[in-house]
C-alpha cells in the first residue's frame, strides 16, 4: 500500500498536525489511498511505495541518493529563509561570554544528529577554519533533536548548538519560552530547505503531479499555509543538494572531518 508522511517538523503539535493534513491533501488530489506509514524515518524513506516524505538534505546526499526521487523544496517565510533556502542559527546562552565562533573553543556543543545538515554539516563547515589538529569543541553531545538542543542550552548542559531557522521559527512563534535566554551568535551559510521525496520508481509525470498537488493544496487552504509558514514549493533535483557534499569536503580539506 502507498504511504506518505511529513514528519521532519513535529513541534509544536499544530505544526505536526498541519504536515499530516498536507500529506493527506496531496494524496486526495492524486486519488491515492494511504496506508499507515512507518514511524521510523529510514524505513519510511526507503519504502518501495512511498508517495511523499520529507528528509534532511545530508542523509539524501550521503545515503539516499539514487534510492529516492527528489520532488520539491518548501519556501518558508521565516527569518533566515529566502526562496527555497534556509540557514542554521548558531545559538549560545545569553550568559555565555562569546562574541564570535573563536570564543567557543573548548565549549560543549549539542548536535541534533551526526547526519544533520543544519545541526552538524553547516556547523562543521563554519568551524573548520578554526580547528586545530582536528579539534575545536571540548565536548560533543548528541541531543537527537533541535528542540532538545535548545533545551540543553537553556538548562546549562551545553554551550552552543546550530538550530535550523525553520525549527527555531516554529518554536519561537508558538512557544517563545523555548528559545528564551538564548542569543544568536552567527548564521551559517544558506542551504536548500529539507526536500520532499518520493519512491525512486516514480515516473517524471508522477513527480510533476506531486509538485502540482503540493502547490495546489497550499493554495486551496490559506490557513494550512499560514500554520506551516510555507509560501510554496520549488522543484529541485540532485544538483540542488550536491553542494552539501562540497561543504563536507571543504571541512575535510581543512583537517576537520568530524565535529570534535
Amino acid at each position: 500500500m502507498t504511504v506518505a508522511a511529513l514528519t521532519m517538523y513535529v513541534e509544536p503539535a499544530e505544526v505536526r498536525a498541519a504536515y499530516r493534513q498536507l500529506a493527506d491533501a496531496v494524496a486526495q488530489r492524486l486519488d491515492v489511498e494511504l496506508a499507515p506509514a512507518p514511524e521510523d524515518l529510514p524505513t519510511l524513506w526507503s519504502h518501495p511505495d512511498l508517495l511523499l516524505a520529507q528528509t534532511c538534505g545530508y542523509p539524501w546526499a550521503t545515503r539516499l541518493r539514487g534510492q529516492v526521487r527528489l520532488v520539491a523544496a518548501p519556501r518558508y517565510g521565516f527569518e533566515g529563509c529566502a526562496g527555497a533556502e534556509h540557514c542554521a542559527f548558531i545559538l549560545v546562552p545569553e550568559t555565555l561570554e562569546a562574541e564570535s565562533l573563536a570564543d567557543l573553543r573548548g565549549k560543549r556543543v549539542a548536535l541534533n544528529g551526526l547526519d544533520s545538515n543544519t545541526g552538524m554539516n553547516l556547523l562543521r563547515h563554519a568551524v573548520a577554519p578554526l580547528a586545530e589538529r582536528g579539534r575545536f569543541f571540548g565536548e560533543v553531545i548528541v541531543s537527537e533533536s533541535h528542540a532538545n538542543s535548545l533545551a540543553l542550552l537553556q538548562q546549562g548542559h551545553a554551550d552552543v548548538a546550530a538550530v535550523d531557522a525553520v525549527t527555531y521559527g516554529y518554536l519561537r512563534r508558538a512557544q517563545p519560552e523555548r528559545v528564551d535566554g538564548l542569543c544568536l551568535l552567527q548564521r551559517t551559510r544558506p542551504s536548500p530547505t529539507l526536500p520532499f521525496i518520493t519512491a525512486a520508481s516514480r515516473s517524471d509525470a508522477e513527480v510533476d503531479a506531486l509538485r502540482a498537488a503540493l502547490n495546489d493544496s497550499l493554495a486551496a487552504d490559506p490557513e494550512l499555509a499560514s500554520v506551516l509558514v510555507i509560501e510554496g514549493f520549488t522543484a529541485v533535483d540532485d544538483a540542488t543538494y550536491l553542494p552539501l557534499l562540497d561543504w563536507r569536503r571543504e571541512a575535510v580539506e581543512k583537517g576537520y572531518p568530524v565535529i570534535a
